[in-house]
Order: C-alpha cells, then sequence, then structure tokens
C-alpha cells in the first residue's frame, strides 16, 4: 500500500528553504507560484523545490550583475567627475592669457691687461656671474619687484581685467601678499646654470599688458644689477677712501700748525732768516778782524791814549758787540735767550713741522695711489645685464592649454585615487 504524506503548503516550502525566498520586483520566479502544485506527488515537489533553488540563485546573480560596484563608484566621484569639470572650464569658460617671454644675460666684465708692440692695453673679459643671475630671478619673484613694478602699472587693473574669467582673475581687495601670491603664479623664470642666461615668461589677459609687465620687469632688474655693482664698487673702495679722509686731515692739521708757527715767531721761513743773520754777521767778522789788526799796528807805535787808538777800540767794541747780538739771535750758547727766541729753536720747531707736513703728504699720496687702485679693481669687476630676446606684443594667446591641463588633471586625479586605493587594499589584506 503506497503511502501518501500530506501535501506541503507555500510556508512549509518557505521553512524547509529560507535562502530560497525571491524579492518580488527582481525575482525571475514570481513568490506563490507552487500553490498549485500543494497535492502533487512527493517527487514532482522536489524538483519544484529545486528549481525554486535554482531561480533565487538567478536572481541574485541579476542582483549582483544590475548593481555598480563601491570601487567603481569611488573612482567615478573622484576621478572622472572632476576631471569633466576641469574640462568643461578649460572648453567654455577659462579667458584667453597672452604671453610674453624675454632672455637676458647677467654677466661680470673684468679689464685686464695686455701686452702689445706699443705697450699695454686694457682688454674686456666677459665671465657668467651665475650667483647674480640666480639673485636678479628671486627678485623677479619677490615682493619687491611688485612693488617696483607697482610703481609704473597698476597690476590690480591689470589682473582684474574683464576678459579675465572668475577663476584666473585676481580677487578683490586682494592683499599685498595675495598680489605677490598671485604675481608669482603669472611670471614664471629659470636660469641656465652653465651660461647664466635668464628666461623670464610672463602672462596677463591683454596683449599690451603682458608687454608692459614685460618690460617693466626687464628695467627693474637692470636697477637691481646696478645697484649692485655700485654697492660693490663702495665695499671695494670704502677702506680706501678712508685712508685718503684721514690723510687729507692729517695734512691740513700740519698746515695749520705750520701757519699757527709763522704767526707766533713772524718768521715765514727760519732757515731764510738765519741766511740773512749769516749775511749779516761775515762783514762784522771781518770788520772786527780788521779793526784787530789796525788796533794791534796803532798799539806799537802810538801811545794807549792817542785818539787814533781810543776810536779803533771804540769800533772794535762796537763790532764785537753787534757780532754777540747776531750770534745770541742765531743761537744761545751763554744761556741768556731761551732756546725757542733764537733762530735755531724757531728753526728745530720749524723743521719737525715740515717733517711732519712731509710725512702727511707722503701718506695722502699713497692713500691716494691705494684709492685709485681699488677704484680700478671695482671698475673692472662690473656686472651687466644683457637682453639679447626684448619683449615683444605677443599675435596669439598661448594659455591656458585647453586639452593639455584637463588631460593632467585627470592622470594626476587618477594617480592619487589609484594610490588610495592600494593603500585600502594593503590595510584589508593586513586585517585579514
Amino acid at each position: 500500500m503506497i503511502e501518501t504524506k500530506p501535501p506541503l503548503d507555500d510556508e512549509r516550502l518557505r521553512s524547509r528553504s529560507p535562502r530560497l525566498e525571491p524579492k518580488p520586483a527582481r525575482a525571475l520566479v514570481p513568490a506563490g507560484w507552487l500553490r498549485p502544485l500543494a497535492h502533487a506527488p512527493e517527487a514532482a515537489r522536489q524538483i519544484v523545490v529545486q528549481v525554486e533553488r535554482i531561480a533565487t540563485e538567478a536572481n541574485r546573480a541579476l542582483e549582483s550583475r544590475t548593481r555598480i560596484p563601491p570601487l567603481w563608484l569611488s573612482f567615478i566621484a573622484l576621478v572622472l567627475v572632476p576631471s569633466f569639470a576641469a574640462g568643461v572650464y578649460f572648453a567654455f569658460f577659462a579667458a584667453d592669457q597672452f604671453a610674453v617671454e624675454t632672455r637676458f644675460a647677467v654677466r661680470a666684465i673684468e679689464l685686464e691687461a695686455v701686452a702689445t708692440p706699443k705697450g699695454e692695453s686694457a682688454a674686456f673679459t666677459f665671465t657668467p656671474s651665475g650667483q647674480n643671475a640666480y639673485i636678479v630671478t628671486s627678485y623677479i619673484r619677490s615682493r619687491a619687484i611688485v612693488s617696483d613694478v607697482m610703481a609704473k602699472l597698476d597690476l590690480r587693473a591689470i589682473y582684474r581685467r574683464p576678459e579675465a574669467d572668475f577663476w584666473a582673475r585676481l580677487r578683490r581687495n586682494a592683499t599685498m601678499e595675495q598680489l605677490t601670491d598671485y604675481w608669482q603664479s603669472m611670471v614664471e623664470t629659470t636660469v641656465d646654470a652653465n651660461s647664466s642666461l635668464v628666461t623670464v615668461n610672463v602672462r596677463a589677459f591683454r596683449k599690451e599688458d603682458a608687454y608692459a609687465l614685460a618690460n617693466a620687469i626687464v628695467a627693474a632688474s637692470e636697477a637691481l644689477v646696478n645697484r649692485i655693482s655700485e654697492r660693490a664698487r663702495r665695499d671695494a673702495t670704502a677702506m680706501a677712501e678712508r685712508d685718503v679722509r684721514r690723510s687729507f686731515e692729517a695734512v691740513q692739521a700740519t698746515l695749520s700748525d705750520l701757519h699757527k708757527f709763522r704767526d707766533e715767531f713772524g718768521v715765514i721761513d727760519p732757515s731764510l732768516t738765519g741766511t740773512e743773520i749769516g749775511k749779516l754777521l761775515a762783514p762784522l767778522v771781518a770788520q772786527k778782524i780788521r779793526l784787530e789788526s789796525e788796533l794791534f799796528v796803532a798799539a806799537h807805535e802810538l801811545s794807549p791814549e792817542a785818539p787814533t787808538v781810543r776810536v779803533l777800540r771804540e769800533q772794535l767794541d762796537s763790532a764785537e758787540k753787534q757780532i754777540k747780538e747776531l750770534k745770541g739771535k742765531l743761537t744761545s750758547n751763554d744761556g741768556a735767550r731761551s732756546s725757542g727766541s733764537t733762530v735755531s729753536g724757531i728753526l728745530a720747531k720749524f723743521e719737525e713741522l715740515e717733517v711732519r707736513k712731509a710725512l702727511a703728504e707722503r701718506f695722502y699720496a699713497l692713500s691716494k695711489a691705494d684709492l685709485d687702485r681699488a677704484q680700478l679693481r671695482a671698475n673692472r669687476q662690473s656686472i651687466y645685464l644683457t637682453v639679447f630676446v626684448p619683449p615683444a606684443t605677443p599675435e596669439i594667446s598661448r594659455y591656458p592649454h585647453r586639452l593639455t591641463y584637463p588631460l593632467l588633471i585627470f592622470l594626476a586625479f587618477a594617480i592619487v585615487w589609484s594610490i588610495a586605493v592600494l593603500l585600502l587594499a594593503t590595510i584589508e589584506d593586513h586585517r585579514l
């Protein structure tokens, strides 16, 4: 006798296979389709249960296919959307920017003596000045040049032209620091380390603005180089100039002492005074010798009281007195006169002042020669800025690169996204 089992309803089937309940909205097999088979044989019901399981698994596979994975959602949100926005901006909103390029060289000139058949002549030698080239480029990208250029051009008005778009335009009421940052984004500089060649690229929203800015940068750079050269010359000659001033003051001091000496003693040149006294003393000495001879002869022939003897003796006494006075003016052997009032004393002081004057003049001449040599060395090491590619008014806009920039932005976002995904995957692996 065949044993029959009670029929299974839908609830009992679902309790046996709880995982097989499909979602009504997306199920390939609708719910409740087993009710007509409630009184079917057991084998048929088992087959139906297997079919339902397969249908449920098919539903889940369909759901997994239609759902977007989170990884791709992050790629769309973090890479594709910003790149698309950048492409729209550069294609339809970005304003044209005109660029002006100028190139110049910073070189040091030196004078060298070159031997020629007719003698020596000066030869100019130009050498690259790499350090000064970097100084100039640093100045071009500094706040100092912004202040210098603003004295000639209105940078705020130039970078807020109506042609500028909302993203590239200088913000309203920008501070000096913000203007300097904006200037650095619009001015590019490069230096060739081997040749000290400087390349400057200036951008603006109008042709004439870019041309005017490039000329202003060249003028400000030339002024900077001139200031550097002048400062170097001043530093090289400062010590020599101080020596010249000190030696000149010493010469003036000795001349002043000589002037006071002449006013005090009433003598222009004591040596000339001594010569004049010597000229007066020589005849008196000769007269004294003659009178002594005549007195010697008269004393032997006449009596001591004879008028001729007395006259000769009086004349001899007068000559000796004059000789003594003149010798007293020249020297002070007897101590009656102070050494300062005699010609010899005055001459000693005068010669001391003359020696001091000669030494001061000699020192002044040497310091003046040192100053001349220092100035010559300073002039041999002057710095020049030579513009060999002058600024020119552009005809077409070169910026922005409407295709290159979006592509670079896409690559940058893609690289950052890839790195982040790799880091997250590494962290998940370590957790497992």
